[in-house]
């Protein structure tokens, strides 16, 4: 069956967003195909998403890639641009050749939303980044890769390294994943970013770092240093196990820089799960690691050294109140509920964790939240991988050195020190 396009006015279109909650992502999508100076110069609907046109025109590939990763097929989306002409040939694309089932162009376009119920937004440092998560099912783990569609410059999220801890073994299947995604689009990779010292998974950085003939920049929080000193003595290591040799770049509160040469970028320091949690701000899209999880869970586990409720509260707020609604907000894990249907998911808008978040809505108090957070945590295991994962991460992804055998074998080996306690 052929799907068709239905063209739509913008004050219809306005009625359909209003209907379905410009908030709710995953049932309505507002795609923007207009240039990025068309964006500075005249603004954009709240929470649309921009994929220019003219990279539908010069990177067929790279533009679908960049729509099918946005958009949920199911969903209603709404196109546009100025005046619909654009917009119309997406749409016909998308509907026709993409297979999505509820497509509407706006007739007229930005031209014609003029009405005053049709608010629009200024523009402010938020152009859209694509974004391609490659998700990790054994940890449960969000990768992200982060493209300026334009330039072609990519930064790199939370990547894992494989570990089987029966056999013992180490390996970079999914991180070969990523190189693979990197390949076919021709892209180039300048960071890697770690958002904070991983409890549950190893992290790729350095080996990426060293199969990327880019030689990106590896980042992570400052306080990691703190974290080094926490664990040091919690394994019994020397001071030269952890160095800072492998971080090229600690990441402060408040440091920006751009993707390509317009997605604004920006970093909040967000402390609670652990001391050196940092979220990055890039465009429209936030990547916050185990600050917050989707609404129906809440956020991250504090119960670890030095996290504290008390701070993630805070952290958040600063989220609520620093970013705007619209903000796409991308988190470290999904772990859905035992009693929901859902699939793993790893995107909303802020602007409905700021009214639906179970755990930390806009209008919980900090009491309230960390009463919900500590009975929470009274009930988990520490991760499964939280021995490994720390002496390797707090090396910035490789392992602990070799060891020479004390019997005389030729090949020496390498060793993860797991602390154990006798519990009568």
């Amino acid at each position: 069956m052929t799907l068709t396009v239905k063209d739509i006015t913008p004050l219809e279109a306005y009625q359909r967003i209003e209907e379905l909650g410009l908030y709710s992502c995953h049932r309505v999508q507002i795609i923007d195909v207009r240039e990025r100076h068309e964006i500075e110069t005249f603004g954009k609907i709240e929470a649309s998403y921009n994929v220019p046109f003219s990279v539908y025109e010069s990177n067929r590939d790279m533009f679908t890639a960049a729509l099918i990763d946005l958009v949920d097929k199911e969903a209603t989306v709404i196109i546009y641009c100025r005046s619909g002409r654009r917009s119309g040939i997406v749409s016909k694309y998308a509907a026709e050749e993409l297979g999505f089932n509820d497509v509407y162009n706006v007739v007229g376009g930005l031209n014609q939303w003029t009405d005053d119920r049709l608010p629009i937004k200024t523009y402010a440092n938020d152009h859209s980044p694509w974004v391609h998560t490659i998700f990790e099912h054994e940890t449960a783990t969000a990768q992200y890769i982060v493209t300026d569609i334009v330039s072609k410059e990519t930064y790199i999220i939370d990547p894992v390294l494989d570990y089987d801890p029966l056999d013992a073994v180490v390996q970079p299947r999914t991180a070969k994943l990523i190189l693979e995604h990197v390949n076919r689009f021709g892209l180039n990779v300048t960071k890697i970013i770690d958002t904070h010292v991983h409890a549950d998974h190893l992290t790729a950085a350095i080996y990426l770092k060293e199969q990327l003939p880019s030689n990106p920049e590896f980042c992570i929080g400052s306080n990691v240093v703190e974290v080094q000193k926490t664990f040091l003595e919690r394994y019994n290591l020397p001071p030269t196990a952890f160095t800072m040799e492998h971080f090229d770049r600690l990441v402060k509160e408040d440091d920006t820089w751009t993707l390509g040469d317009m997605i604004h970028c920006s970093v909040i320091a967000t402390p609670g799960h652990t001391p050196a949690c940092m979220s990055y701000r890039i465009g429209d899209a936030a990547f916050v690691g185990d600050t917050l999880f989707m609404p129906d869970i809440g956020t991250a586990r504090c119960d670890f050294p030095g996290g504290s409720a008390e701070q993630m509260y805070t952290s958040i707020h600063k989220m609520y109140k620093l970013w705007p609604n619209g903000t796409r907000i991308y988190v470290g894990h999904d772990y859905p509920p035992a009693t929901s249907l859902r699939t793993h998911m790893v995107m909303t808008l802020l602007g409905v964790h700021k009214k639906l978040n179970k755990m930390i809505d806009e209008e919980k108090s900090m009491d309230e939240y960390v009463k919900l957070r500590s009975e929470r945590d009274a009930t988990l295991r520490v991760p499964r991988f939280i021995h490994p994962s720390l002496q390797v991460n707090l090396r910035g992804g490789l392992l602990p050195q070799d060891e020479p055998s004390v019997h005389g074998k030729a090949t020496p080996q390498t060793f993860i020190k797991v602390p154990i306690r006798f519990r009568t």
